[in-house]
């Protein structure tokens, strides 16, 4: 393994060198376009073969536009000073204050008191659960790490044997309702507002919160109410049978009562959300109502300073700076233009039609996750590519966003989404079997197009599509 990322390493850079200063300037791209072209080439090799750290691999591309010529400082790290980059430092901090003081655990588990503790009761009670709380913390990892174990609880509890079909089922209920309905939010997720500050400024302005939220209403119910369905189809227990909710009732007896900090925490969270729904009444920005609220926390002791350092992922923060940062600089060096006559007789026919669109697309995605395994990495990929075309859209490019996060939230095989690792290592890989993971995937990956498509017409009504 060592040795293939010193190997990839070698070759990305080979490649960089070659574009930007042997390989002929093709007619209709600048110096500067071939500079930012092999920056690129070279970031995605590193990128897909992780040779060092993608946050480290972001910043050394932006850093190589400046030192290279292509454009200035300014314009290269133009994004870290953006409205986007804050709301995800507020997402981030608030969605540590709910983790820390354990309002998550506990909002998950009264919600499952009130379900029968059976399979089709707790599949239901994990969907409703985890799509509550996906809003309130915008980074999957926390949320997968947190939900696995209360389904190992209740697997265990009704008697289930590890990666039989309860226990596997239980599990993908589990990620299914904390991870999958991220797309359901703008604010459930960083890599939302990684995949929308790709977009033009006229399409970054559509995807309010409130926007976003009413676009993704179909694709939501066809997910909640298709995903249980699948699930229980595939994995109930032949034996049903409810039992007593002592499991549910002995870890919120552990809880105690509720906490100052889990009072403040949840009353910042519901007003944070309440003025990114009314953001456009207000006239405040997201971002500033998202760090407003962390001050809030930081000046209540709910978070220290520590907690800043630590809780939250800078690196991923850093991350997605970068690959937002390619959308401006590709504009700024001619490179969208000159990709956009290079690419456009096999992207012109996907595009021309909506509905085409929302069927091909994800497909596309779906192929290139099993090369690319970062699921913001391959939103970012898919996305530059479009990005020449967006100006010759029918439709909002606003849409390509929610398409792509949607579409690269597939787990097919394991090594394909990082956060289904996660959930399966806070419960040591004890309960859900390979060939379950595989074929829940393959029923979201189908339900995800027909999700998309049930949308079509209400962006039509919305006027976007």
């Amino acid at each position: 393994m060592k040795h293939q990322k010193l190997i990839a390493g070698i070759v990305g850079i080979v490649l960089g060198v070659a574009i930007a200063f042997f390989i002929p300037t093709p007619k209709g791209l600048s110096h500067a376009g071939m500079v930012v072209l092999a920056s690129l080439v070279t970031a995605n090799i590193f990128w897909i073969f992780n040779v060092i750290p993608s946050f480290a691999t972001g910043l050394l591309m932006l850093a190589s536009w400046v030192i290279l010529g292509a454009v200035n400082f300014e314009t290269s790290f133009h994004i870290f000073s953006t409205t986007t980059m804050w709301i995800i430092i507020g997402g981030l901090g608030l969605g540590a204050a709910a983790t820390k003081t354990g309002l998550i655990n506990r909002i998950a588990l009264k919600i499952m008191t009130y379900f029968p503790a059976n399979f089709r009761g707790q599949t239901l009670a994990l969907f409703t659960a985890g799509t509550i709380v996906a809003l309130m913390i915008p980074s999957a990892h926390p949320k997968a790490a947190m939900s696995t174990p209360i389904a190992q609880g209740i697997s265990n509890a009704l008697g289930y044997e590890p990666k039989a079909k309860g226990s596997s089922g239980l599990f993908l209920a589990a990620m299914w309702g904390f991870f999958v309905t991220e797309a359901s939010f703008l604010s459930a997720t960083a890599q939302n507002y990684a995949f929308k500050g790709l977009l033009p400024a006229k399409a970054q302005a559509t995807l309010s919160w409130g926007n976003w939220f009413v676009m993704m209403i179909p694709w939501t119910i066809i997910i909640l109410v298709g995903g249980y369905f699948l699930l229980t189809f595939l994995f109930k227990p032949k034996d049903d049978k409810a039992i007593s909710k002592e499991f549910i009732s002995s870890e919120l007896k552990n809880l105690g009562p509720m906490s100052r900090d889990e009072k403040i925490t949840a009353t910042v969270i519901v007003v944070a959300i309440v003025f990114w729904i009314l953001e456009s009444k207000f006239n405040i920005p997201a971002a500033v109502t998202a760090i407003v609220g962390v001050s809030v926390l930081v000046a209540c002791k709910v978070l220290t300073p520590e907690d800043i350092k630590t809780r939250m992922s800078w690196n991923t923060i850093i991350f997605i700076g970068t690959v937002m940062a390619l959308g401006n600089v590709m504009q700024e060096a001619g490179l969208t233009t000159w990709l956009r006559k290079v690419l456009a007789p096999a992207i012109s026919p996907i595009i021309d039609n909506l509905y085409i669109t929302v069927i091909v697309l994800p497909i596309i995605i779906y192929l290139c996750k099993f090369v690319v395994v970062s699921l913001i990495s391959t939103g970012t990929l898919i996305t530059i590519g479009l990005l020449p075309f967006f100006s010759q859209m029918s439709f909002s490019p606003a849409i390509i966003a929610i398409i792509v996060t949607t579409s690269v939230n597939v787990w097919l095989l394991s090594y394909m989404n990082a956060p289904f690792l996660t959930g399966g290592a806070a419960v040591h890989d004890s309960m859900v079997s390979r060939g379950a993971m595989a074929k829940s995937s393959i029923g979201y990956m189908a339900l995800n197009i027909i999700g998309l498509l049930i949308c079509v017409p209400l962006w039509k009504l919305m006027g976007i599509g």
